[in-house]
């Protein structure tokens, strides 16, 4: 049965600790994470304040933090694009394993994250996992998504629902990804930009339902990974 948890964990076991403990009135979310070509995890967040905080500084001296770079900045929100360095992206892949990220944000030093397991049982595989790697994770919530997959909540038409299935268990949403959209195109049956389009519509009404995100244009709203 598919599982989408709730996760929190402290900042300092994941990232931005040294911003969030210096600057405790900041907080951000992920709006997206991609790889680029050398395979390097970059994430766009959002990052909101009162506006007495120099986030230039405060990124440049965060050890967690490779290079950040203000793309925008829009009603009190401030847009960066960060790669973090190899221990967040380690901690990032105890976290995940074979699981899907979803969402994630951070304030009052810890970061909260929603996480997709195509298999329930895997939820405890990856608790051994963080258990034995030392990683603080409080698992706050469960909801088990093929309860609820067909309900109006998430809006998602049939098609919609096997290509995301598809897709997410033959690793399209890892990083970097397991098969291209033109494969996964190919073996649904559908043009790619057709599955694209189906790809998008349904990550967004599923992040618009379980993730509270509604004002995220559908653009914004990507798959994570």
């Amino acid at each position: 049965m598919t599982t989408i948890a709730e996760l929190r964990t402290p900042a300092e076991q994941f990232a931005l600790g040294t911003l969030f403990e210096r600057h405790s009135e900041v907080s951000t979310d992920v709006l997206r994470t991609a790889a680029d070509g050398q395979k390097t995890p970059a994430s766009l967040l959002w990052f909101n304040h009162d506006g007495s905080v120099d986030l230039e500084s405060a990124l440049d001296r965060d050890s967690s933090v490779e290079t950040a770079t203000l793309l925008a900045e829009s009603n009190g929100k401030w847009l960066y694009q960060l790669t973090w360095t190899p221990s967040v992206r380690d901690t990032l892949e105890t976290l995940l394993g074979c699981a899907t990220l979803l969402g994630a944000s951070a304030e009052n030093g810890r970061w909260q994250f929603r996480v997709l397991f195509p298999r329930h049982e895997q939820l405890a595989t990856a608790h051994d996992r963080w258990e034995s790697n030392d990683l603080q994770i409080t698992v706050e919530r469960i909801t088990e998504l093929d309860e609820t997959f067909g309900d109006s909540e998430f809006a998602l038409t049939d098609e919609q629902k096997e290509a995301f299935v598809i897709a997410h268990r033959r690793g399209y949403f890892k990083v970097p990804r397991d098969v291209t959209l033109t494969e996964l195109a190919d073996e649904i049956g559908i043009t790619q930009q057709a599955l694209s389009e189906r790809l998008r519509r349904a990550h967004n009404s599923l992040a618009e339902s379980t993730l509270h995100l509604t004002e995220l244009t559908e653009d914004e709203v990507e798959p994570l990974g």
